[in-house]
């Protein structure tokens, strides 16, 4: 049976809230774990190391359309380089694209800054029973304001395919 994932409220047990300075956008979406024993880089690589293809291709185009304004942007090859989910990480290193904030037993906080806005990526593993996958954005000025609303939508719909497609395959 697919679980699609479902929007829900960011789990009290999650130490995303207090991962940047100031929230302006919060956003959290749940699927429930249907695989026992997995580790918590496993999680995170099943959920997110598995962008369909139109995905990588728009990321992509993306990247080049904000370049010119001092956006970071990614790379085809950066999207296809798996993660290496034996590897012990450590706060800092890079996990994907994605620099590690917080590691706890059952919760990764990846992410970036950049000039115009800082963002983090909880997936956090609760009670055995869900895996929640949360974003939460911290803009800096007005062009990070216009940015995350631009790409709202399709984040929205992104992230809630990437937690759908990994319970319909098993991953999860």
């Amino acid at each position: 049976m697919v679980s699609r994932a479902a929007p829900c409220s960011l789990p009290a047990s999650s130490q995303l809230r207090g991962s940047l300075a100031k929230i302006d956008y919060i956003d959290s979406y749940e699927v429930p774990v249907t695989r026992d024993g997995m580790s918590l880089i496993g999680i995170y690589a099943a959920a997110l190391d598995h962008l369909p293809g139109v995905f990588k291709q728009l990321l992509v185009v993306r990247s080049t359309l904000v370049k010119p304004f001092g956006i970071g942007g990614v790379s085809y090859r950066e999207l296809t380089d798996p993660i290496d989910t034996g590897k012990r990480y450590a706060v800092g290193d890079k996990l994907g694209r994605w620099t590690i904030y917080a590691i706890a037993p059952d919760e990764i906080i990846t992410g970036a800054n950049d000039k115009h806005l800082d963002f983090r990526v909880s997936v956090l593993r609760e009670g055995g029973r869900r895996v929640v996958l949360s974003t939460a954005v911290m803009t800096h000025n007005r062009l990070g304001r216009g940015y995350l609303a631009a790409i709202l939508p399709f984040h929205k719909f992104g992230v809630a395919q990437l937690l759908t497609n990994a319970s319909a395959a098993g991953r999860i």
